[in-house]
């Protein structure tokens, strides 16, 4: 018996850093191809438990400290980059034909993320802060060495991609200058800071994100895709500007915001969410099919306007209703699409279109998160109680989808 166990563990190991017994790549090999989502989707799964955990955790006392700061600042610094750095650091190069991303940086983003996160989680505000900012910055710089060497012309609606990494530089330098020197710091820095870390981080690249890869789920023609050119194809600057115009009302919008114009600011978000979508992804020409992960993203994709208009009829609960914004829509959109990055790289390609009901689920537990949150506001008594449920619901959807669908990452696609 002791012999079959030790071969068992050999199997493994050699599953896990080399090549299978099968002759098919281990894990880490897999990763190593250039596909950090392969460990960065399960490291931001995990983050994003953390993160939710600490509410539960404080509320029914078995932590004293205060979650607020630390948790938004672990969703969107730990949770979120993750996704983000995933999703970009496997794509990007494929669609550029430049060098892929080597394990060793995929490595160090991870490490970097996991030690923003530890210090964010033991209190350390600044220092998370500063810590994100130079991962996210390495991250850029990365991929601007690489950029120089492509062999095509990333997609117009990119260029929001790269306004979402500036607006997260930006802000995350803006918020290290808040508490570094406070007495210098001009008293728009820091709620500007904030909205460009918290939301244009996010926003942005989800508009440029979505507009080339959302017609993939619903079946309709990409109006991203262009002749593969290391020219400027024809009509290439045209969706660019538009992009970029939709793009500067985005962060125009949060200038607004940070200077108390708070219901405008959100009529102007949305519009420009709404406008940019309609012309470039006309979801509403897609009909109601196309399966569980098109179900999803119509969720998503609906509840991000939603939350902006409601904001925009109800400025004064804007920490409330934001969340209609994060829960049912940033957080579904990154478990929708990394999803169908995990089919797609898995071979499951069959799943792309499927009823799966683990995603059918999770859309399930996020909306209840999102009314458990958004209605505790209301509901004084309780509300605690709430924040906690929610946080459950919210992570609960979270285990099921790491249970259901991440297995995948371990498996490489038969072509």
């Amino acid at each position: 018996m002791r012999v079959k166990t030790t071969e068992g563990k050999h199997h493994f190991f050699r599953g896990l850093f080399g090549a299978r017994s099968d002759g098919k790549p281990g894990y880490w090999q897999l990763v190593a191809a250039g596909e950090p989502f392969r460990m960065l989707f399960p490291l931001g799964a995990i983050i994003g438990i953390v993160g939710v955990a600490m509410w539960p955790l404080f509320v029914w006392h078995i932590t004293a400290a205060h979650p607020g700061i630390a948790h938004a600042r672990i969703m969107v610094e730990g949770f979120l980059a993750c996704f983000v750095t995933g999703f970009l650091g496997t794509a990007l190069p494929r669609l550029l034909g430049v060098p892929k991303i080597t394990i060793y940086e995929t490595v160090g983003f991870g490490v970097a993320l996991v030690a923003t996160v530890c210090l964010h989680h033991c209190g350390f505000t600044l220092w998370g802060d500063l810590l994100f900012f130079c991962t996210l910055l390495s991250f850029v710089l990365l991929l601007g060495v690489r950029i120089k060497h492509r062999q095509d012309t990333p997609p117009p609606a990119f260029i929001l991609v790269a306004m979402g990494l500036l607006s997260a530089l930006t802000g995350s330098l803006g918020l290290v200058i808040s508490q570094a020197i406070p007495t210098l710091a001009p008293p728009w820095l820091l709620p500007v800071a904030k909205l460009l870390l918290y939301q244009g981080f996010i926003l942005l690249p989800i508009m440029g994100i979505g507009a080339f890869l959302l017609p993939r789920f619903f079946g309709l023609p990409n109006r991203q895709s262009f002749p593969e050119s290391l020219a400027l194809p024809p009509g290439w600057k045209r969706r660019a500007t538009f992009a970029a115009t939709c793009g500067l009302v985005v962060i125009a919008s949060f200038a607004m915001e940070a200077l108390g114009i708070g219901r405008w600011a959100y009529a102007l978000r949305a519009g420009a969410l709404l406008v940019y979508f309609f012309r470039e992804v006309p979801v509403h020409q897609a009909g109601f099919g196309g399966g569980s992960l098109a179900f999803g993203l119509r969720i998503a994709l609906f509840a991000i306007p939603t939350g902006y208009i409601l904001l925009a009829i109800m400025p004064e609960r804007s920490t409330t209703l934001l969340h209609v914004v994060f829960i049912t829509g940033f957080s579904l959109l990154t478990f929708i699409v990394a999803s169908r990055v995990v089919f797609g790289h898995s071979g499951q390609t069959e799943k792309f279109r499927a009823s799966l009901w683990p995603i059918l689920v999770l859309c399930a537990l996020f909306f209840l998160a999102m009314l458990t949150r958004v209605s505790a506001d209301w509901l004084p008594k309780v509300q605690m109680n709430h924040y906690a449920y929610a946080a459950v619901a919210w992570a609960t959807g979270v285990i099921l989808w790491a249970i259901c669908i991440l297995p995948g990452v371990r498996k490489a696609d038969a072509e």
